[in-house]
């Protein structure tokens, strides 16, 4: 192997003439044999790569196994008798895998699920994998295969067979063969191993730069060609019209948001999206807004305080848009929640003992404040997660808001049920006393330099293992 800087030839600048480079020991060797030794360099490496690559696969079981034969590790003693121990055990040695790899929950328990199925059903191609001969793609589109086939001895032919071809073929053709060699080994027929793969239809929203998504839907094959005949025609029929400047594609997407979005139809309005618009920054044209942020020489005024809500408009779930999209939301929006709520609101954000549940304002403020769950790394969304009292309530914790952030029902379940979970208060920092009374109302002078910096610093939540693991929430993004 030599060094990638061409150090056991010196690669081209170390090169004697147009047809040779000093080669070890001054072995002259040609341009043509450099470059054979560099491409190899990076088949040792892929090789290395798929050995790491699968000792990880492996891990990842290990340490989910060990959780699901020793529960008592994560779940609290008065629980362990509760049929779902194991459970919670599982879910939360994937959780802390997912804090300590940077991965979703998910994709841990698939990873140890593979593993699983790889050492049992696949030992073969198991091997190969251990043995860097075959990549990580490779194993996984088989497993994929294999999965709902009940057949072992099939399977083991299965095993067999594409053992011997795997890591000589491109992900894409081991797929086709895959396929193929399944077709023909299974008894099932093809309507029930369509039967199957129907139940795994789903949509998936992937988060694309610039304010765009992507939507994804794995849906039958025959609605699929219906949608997309229709969405052709329709486009088509467009195109048509005069002044329209519109591509398909675009006619296309356009034509799908505004079916899925109900644009035009009653059920339009009664879709929920919280999105935040700035007070000023984007709603005021720039001229206006600077001359209101920034002080001038004939003005002793004070300039407003930064602030990220003055700047930026967002969607909850997704981040930042451009100011001509909010001002076409304030310019439809058929209803407004104002959250800046201080005294000059009816709707407080400290309720302190008198109400357990929070209220639909503080439901909002949290979700605008944090965006995501609390817990370190969850990437569920701050609207469909359960609000925890971070001081419990059971033991004196108050609905104020400082007190209060979301958790996805999972993490807010392994809270409540194993040693996994975000520290008290107690432990990180003293927790503020509630105000003897109102704060008073404030004067004219004090609005643009205060009410508009309000802010509840939500804390940082620290979530501990039994293992002995820590991990530090992020810092929320308002």
């Amino acid at each position: 192997m030599i060094d990638s800087t061409g150090e056991a030839g010196s690669g081209p600048e170390g090169a004697e003439g147009a047809d040779g480079a000093a080669g070890p020991r001054g072995v002259t060797i040609s341009q043509a044999e450099l470059l054979d030794r560099v491409m190899t360099d990076a088949e040792q490496f892929a090789f290395e790569a798929n050995r790491v690559a699968a000792r990880r696969l492996a891990t990842i079981g290990r340490a989910i196994r060990m959780a699901r034969e020793n529960p008592h590790i994560y779940v609290l003693p008065e629980l362990m008798t509760r049929a779902e121990a194991r459970d919670w055990a599982v879910r939360a040695a994937a959780t802390e895998l997912s804090m300590r790899l940077l991965i979703p929950t998910a994709t841990v328990l698939n990873e140890a699920a593979e593993a699983h199925t790889l050492a049992a059903r696949l030992p073969k191609l198991w091997l190969e994998f251990l043995d860097g001969a075959t990549s990580y793609p490779i194993v996984r589109a088989a497993v994929e295969a294999i999965t709902g086939w009940g057949d072992d001895d099939a399977v083991a032919r299965f095993d067999s067979e594409l053992a011997g071809i795997a890591g000589r073929v491109t992900v894409a053709s081991f797929r086709s063969r895959a396929k193929r060699l399944r077709d023909r080994l299974s008894a099932a027929t093809l309507a029930e191993r369509h039967r199957r793969a129907l139940t795994e239809r789903r949509v998936v929203f992937e988060d694309a730069p610039e304010g765009m998504m992507w939507l994804h839907a794995l849906v039958p094959a025959l609605d699929g060609a219906k949608i997309r005949t229709r969405l052709n025609a329709t486009a088509k029929q467009a195109s048509r019209v005069t002044g329209e400047t519109r591509t398909r594609d675009q006619l296309r997407a356009d034509q799908l948001s505004d079916w899925l979005t109900g644009a035009g139809t009653p059920t339009a309005v009664q879709t929920r999206v919280l999105v935040t618009v700035p007070l000023m920054a984007g709603l005021l044209e720039k001229p206006v807004r600077d001359a209101r942020t920034t002080p001038t020489p004939l003005s002793t005024a004070p300039r407003l305080p930064a602030h990220p809500w003055l700047d930026v408009a967002t969607i909850d779930g997704y981040g930042p848009i451009s100011t001509e999209t909010a001002r076409q939301i304030f310019d439809t929006a058929t209803a407004f929640r104002r959250l800046i709520v201080d005294p000059i609101t009816a709707e407080p954000l400290y309720l302190d003992r008198t109400q357990y549940r929070p209220s639909q304002a503080q439901r909002d403020w949290l979700t605008l404040t944090y965006q995501r769950c609390s817990r370190p790394g969850c990437n569920s969304l701050a609207a469909t997660s359960d609000i925890d009292h971070i001081h419990d309530w059971a033991h004196g914790g108050r609905t104020d808001i400082d007190n209060l952030a979301p958790l996805c029902p999972p993490d807010h379940t392994l809270k409540h049920t194993t040693w996994l979970g975000p520290e008290q208060p107690s432990q990180l920092q003293p927790q503020p006393q509630p105000a003897a009374s109102p704060p008073p109302s404030p004067s004219p002078e004090d609005t643009a330099a205060e009410q508009l910096t309000l802010d509840p610093r939500p804390p940082r939540r620290r979530w501990t293992s039994p293992t002995g693991y820590t991990s530090d929430s992020d810092i929320p993004p308002f």
